[in-house]
């Protein structure tokens, strides 16, 4: 028997036709007009009748804490009291949530961020999602009695085997750049040293090492190896020195830390008032935006904004957390010239790739 599908946006320009219950993914390079096209595409649709997820993180939260986020468009749609508690558990549980229930949303790790974002739509979803660069895609939370069978419209760099059309909006390549890294390590000297962070979490981070970190643990090791939150066990040392005993205005000369939310790092209104070299707005793709205001970037140019900033610390050892792809070869041949340490917190296999070794918690 064949089922016809109803068609819900053509999208000519593009040849694509996209029906009920199918994918769309939106490739392209950085500020190539992604989000333009999802909001267009937004355009297109019935008001109330898709839900919308921001690439800047902070965009997709009302005041308050988790779970009066979780709760926010149950209560919209009149759920009721006893059901709506039922449900918001249920979906705490499923996304790891449950401990940060309590917790005022701005306090709260940004993976957690990045997963609420994603738990508050799929608690009761609409038959249309549209997602803007999200960390992760309804199918890594997937079982048999929830998974989402409608239409998703995703940009982001995604496996296209997932999705049943993808749009190019570049011709961006595949292919790692061929960057050029000394590979040199000091192995008598190390400049980070972990002892027992959490169970069975200890490693050494050499002078001139590239390593890649990946925990499948909520904990928030980025804000711990920097000094931004205190350490629940262990201890964490710059060369011999805890840095549990270190001001955080010295740590920051010391350990660079490029966070994963960039509004967490921005406290300026325009990219000129930061008094970044030249070079250094090149090597992050800024050139032609020193006199924008910040407002005016895309996410991931701000991204890149903050990758900037603090390469002007010349700290040496940087921490990425959950670093994008594009530029991050160029950044890291950079960093590898003046013998600086990396530590990027990421699963994005093409990073592994570049770095000397991966660690995985």
């Amino acid at each position: 028997m064949n089922i016809t599908m109803k068609k819900i946006l053509d999208l000519e320009p593009h040849h694509c036709q996209i029906h009920e219950g199918e994918s769309l993914l939106i490739k392209g390079a950085i500020a190539c007009g992604k989000t333009k096209l999802l909001l267009e595409i937004a355009e297109k649709l019935p008001k109330n009748q898709f839900d919308f997820l921001f690439q800047d993180i902070d965009d997709n939260f009302v005041t308050g804490t988790v779970a009066e986020n979780l709760a926010f468009n149950l209560e919209n749609d009149a759920v009721a009291h006893d059901k709506m508690v039922a449900m918001v558990q249920a979906t705490a549980e499923k996304f790891e949530l449950t401990d940060f229930l309590t917790k005022d949303v701005r306090e709260i790790p940004t993976r957690q961020k990045q997963i609420l974002a994603l738990a508050q739509i799929l608690i009761q979803p609409t038959d249309i999602l549209l997602l803007d660069e999200p960390l992760l895609l309804p199918y890594n939370f997937d079982d048999e009695t929830t998974a989402y069978t409608g239409t998703l419209i995703v940009t982001g760099n995604f496996d296209e085997r997932l999705f049943d059309h993808v749009i190019h909006l570049t011709d961006e390549s595949t292919e790692i750049p061929n960057v050029k890294l000394t590979r040199k390590i000091n192995p008598h000297k190390k400049i980070l040293s972990v002892h027992n962070l959490i169970e069975d979490l200890s490693f050494v981070i050499y002078e001139g090492e590239k390593v890649a970190l990946s925990i499948e643990s909520d904990v928030p090791l980025a804000d711990m190896l920097t000094g931004f939150l205190p350490t629940t066990s262990g201890e964490v040392y710059f060369y011999y020195e805890a840095i549990g005993n270190m001001e955080m205005k010295r740590l920051a000369r010391r350990i660079g830390y490029v966070m994963a939310n960039p509004a967490d790092m921005i406290f300026v209104n325009r990219v000129s008032e930061y008094h970044i070299p030249d070079d250094l707005l090149t090597l992050c793709g800024l050139e032609t935006l020193k006199n924008k205001k910040i407002s005016e970037l895309t996410f991931r140019q701000k991204r890149l904004f903050t990758i900037a900033t603090i390469l002007m610390l010349k700290t040496p050892i940087v921490i990425f957390d959950q670093p994008d792809f594009a530029y991050f070869p160029e950044i890291l041949a950079y960093l590898d010239q003046k013998g600086v340490s990396i530590i990027a917190l990421t699963e994005n296999a093409k990073i592994i790739d570049l770095m000397d070794r991966q660690e995985v918690f």
